[in-house]
């Protein structure tokens, strides 16, 4: 693989600022991302795409000598002048077709994201120590940096005391939950084929760590037919929490404090 250059870089800063100005950024199908050489390049502000940076290097380090592993680009370069705009650059992957039909192979790349051990010091969240993402959260991003499941727990229950007791569902436990990789954005277009059939994997702003429970409700959501499918091929069980979830997370959404007044470990925060 080429190695980028000072001038690559500067070639690459002037193309996106092109895509943004030759493209209405407002329509939902438009994506930061050009194609450069032999280059993929998905940009966007550092403060974010940093944890997706890191996450994916992370993901593509432990496929590297593991036939089972599913196909993840190998990241060339990540720049960010003044850590504004940021720039990932990775390997574009030739040859692709959707993966729409080959749901078991998704389902196995699933298993194996989940299966993949957390870095050292890492909790929850994104790798780099980014908020996990995932739909059940305000704006799609954690609120805080959970120091643990419980402390998860907490926040997700507290959600719960905002519904009426008469109505109010079942408590969450996610003590028996395992904390694994999910991907929280279980859109197909996050999933193809290479030119051999392989599984790739691509998008990793919604991979993150979180409690099982979070990928049981990602898998069994009624407004995501793929994410049916794929849950179809794999043996993992229906959360009891999943009723309890949807609930809190309609809460979540309507609260104007995200943090539901409580800190990073799910106590009441002193300093409100």
């Amino acid at each position: 693989m080429p190695f980028i250059t000072p001038s690559d870089r500067d070639a690459i800063i002037s193309l996106c600022k092109i895509h943004d100005e030759t493209h209405d950024m407002w329509k939902p199908d438009f994506r930061r991302c050009i194609v450069y050489k032999s280059y993929f390049i998905k940009y966007g502000p550092h403060g974010s795409l940093r944890f997706e940076y890191e996450t994916q290097r992370y993901i593509h380090g432990m496929t590297i000598d593991d036939p089972s592993a599913p196909r993840v680009a190998e990241v060339i370069d990540y720049f960010s002048p003044e850590r504004r705009m940021a720039y990932l650059v990775m390997e574009l992957i030739d040859h692709t077709t959707p993966a729409d039909n080959a749901l078991e192979k998704v389902a196995a790349a699933l298993q194996w994201l989940a299966s993949v051990p957390a870095p050292a010091g890492l909790t929850l969240g994104s790798v780099g120590g980014g908020p996990a993402r995932h739909k059940l959260f305000k704006h799609y991003k954690a609120p805080l940096l959970f120091s643990s499941k419980q402390a998860l727990q907490n926040y997700m229950n507290k959600a719960l005391e905002w519904i009426p007791p008469r109505c109010r569902p079942a408590e969450m436990s996610f003590s028996d939950d395992k904390i694994i990789f999910i991907q929280s954005d279980m859109d197909s277009s996050n999933f193809f084929l290479d030119g051999n059939g392989r599984i790739c994997l691509i998008d990793f702003d919604g991979v993150a760590l979180l409690p099982e429970s979070f990928a049981s409700h990602t898998l069994h959501s009624k407004t995501n037919p793929f994410a049916s499918k794929v849950a179809e091929y794999l043996d993992w069980p229906r959360t009891p929490n999943l009723y309890s979830l949807g609930r809190a997370g309609t809460i979540v959404h309507m609260i104007s404090d995200r943090t539901l007044g409580l800190d990073q470990d799910g106590l009441p925060d002193t300093r409100l």
